[in-house]
């Protein structure tokens, strides 16, 4: 599965994938499950260069392009992602995911309010089981990318992630961090203000 993260130079994102869903869940739960599954999340404006090359590209009649596999690099895992929240400045404690699991579904039962609500059956099932991505070989992409005079690969660490947050907090989807963090949310020039998705409220 190819988790598509924001633009690199915007951060504009869609608050309904299932990413920042799981982001604002932990915030809200207080807690973050210990994950060490692979995400693979790759910055949609890469990911957007890809698929025009792959319709436009000579190579697209040969074989060795017909199957382009997106990966991002460097490599980011889920306790990564979750805690960069920590790095930023966001009050959460890692813990086992079936307690995680557990005090999630007692906090949905309480409050009936969690970004993480509609996958409610996704991430009670077996998160570390159903979130393993496959291992795919991106050497074709790579090759349409270099080839066209790009770079060929792209990916998010937690200096990109700093900027989603940012952007997340400034579109009223996360809080401001509670705490000073080991680094500060990036400030944000111009852009757009408004998330993209159905759920935009801030934590409660």
């Amino acid at each position: 599965m190819l988790c598509v993260a924001c633009t690199q130079l915007t951060a504009v994102t869609n608050t309904d994938d299932f990413i920042w869903r799981m982001v604002k869940g932990c915030l809200q739960l207080g807690l973050v499950p210990d994950i060490n599954n692979s995400v693979n999340v790759c910055p949609v404006d890469h990911v957007a260069l890809l698929s025009a090359l792959s319709v436009t590209s000579p190579f697209t009649s040969a074989s060795p392009f017909n199957v382009a596999h997106v990966t991002g690099h460097p490599p980011l895992r889920f306790n990564d992602l979750l805690g960069a929240l920590t790095t930023y400045g966001y009050e959460v404690t890692q813990t086992e995911y079936i307690h995680w699991r557990t005090r999630l579904e007692q906090h949905v039962i309480e409050t009936q309010d969690n970004a993480l609500f509609p996958l409610l059956h996704f991430v009670l099932d077996d998160l570390p089981t159903s979130t393993k991505s496959a291992e795919l070989d991106d050497t074709n992409a790579q090759g349409l990318a270099t080839a066209a005079g790009f770079k060929g690969t792209s990916g998010v660490d937690e200096d990109l992630i700093g900027l989603y947050f940012a952007w997340l907090v400034r579109a009223g989807f996360l809080p401001d961090p509670t705490v000073q963090g080991k680094k500060a949310l990036p400030v944000l020039q111009g852009g757009v203000e408004v998330a993209i998705g159905r759920t935009t409220a801030g934590t409660a």
